[in-house]
């Protein structure tokens, strides 16, 4: 009886140890919450609202003080997964737009209709820079560029922002 007794007391710490061990295993990774996938554009702090539209005068101070005007206005891009992404840049008034991200850069040209796009790799919760600049070319007095800025995660077109961007040293109308 004592035998019998151990052997069922065995058992039963067994499973205990089972359930304990089981209910700590780590959330399966390879799951996809449908409610994640968010994505969000900043300037420095500042969140910039999907669909908005957002003007920026920051000028480049280092092309600058060698007597070129450029447009730099500091956008990044921030995730809640870890992913690829995809970020579309459409000049909006046929300007050459350059986006630079993911070790890549590419410019905006009419060949592609003024569009471009460069994609990689984000880590949750980190910013990552999207240097996005205009550099004006003629003798105007005034500057401008438009572009309709896009990101998504590979796979959830769907879930995209956007935002149009306005570089200008123009005051506002």
């Amino acid at each position: 009886m004592k035998k019998h007794f151990n052997t069922s007391l065995l058992m039963l710490v067994c499973l205990a140890m089972t359930t304990v061990f089981t209910a700590c295993d780590p959330e399966d990774k390879t799951k996809i919450d449908e409610n994640e996938k968010n994505l969000a554009f900043l300037c420095g702090s500042e969140t910039i609202a999907d669909g908005s539209t957002f003007t920026s005068t920051t000028l480049d101070s280092t092309m600058q003080a060698l007597g070129i005007t450029r447009f730099a206005p500091g956008i990044s891009l921030t995730g809640d997964t870890d992913g690829k992404i995809i970020v579309e840049v459409k000049s909006l008034n046929e300007t050459m737009i350059e986006v630079c991200a993911f070790s890549s850069c590419q410019i905006t040209l009419p060949l592609w209709d003024w569009a471009t796009s460069v994609e990689g790799n984000i880590t949750a919760g980190q910013e990552l820079a999207l240097d996005i600049h205009y550099t004006p070319v003629g003798d105007a007095t005034h500057h401008r560029a438009e572009a309709l800025i896009t990101a998504y995660y590979e796979g959830y077109e769907e879930k995209a922002i956007s935002f149009k961007l306005v570089m200008t040293d123009a005051k506002e109308e």
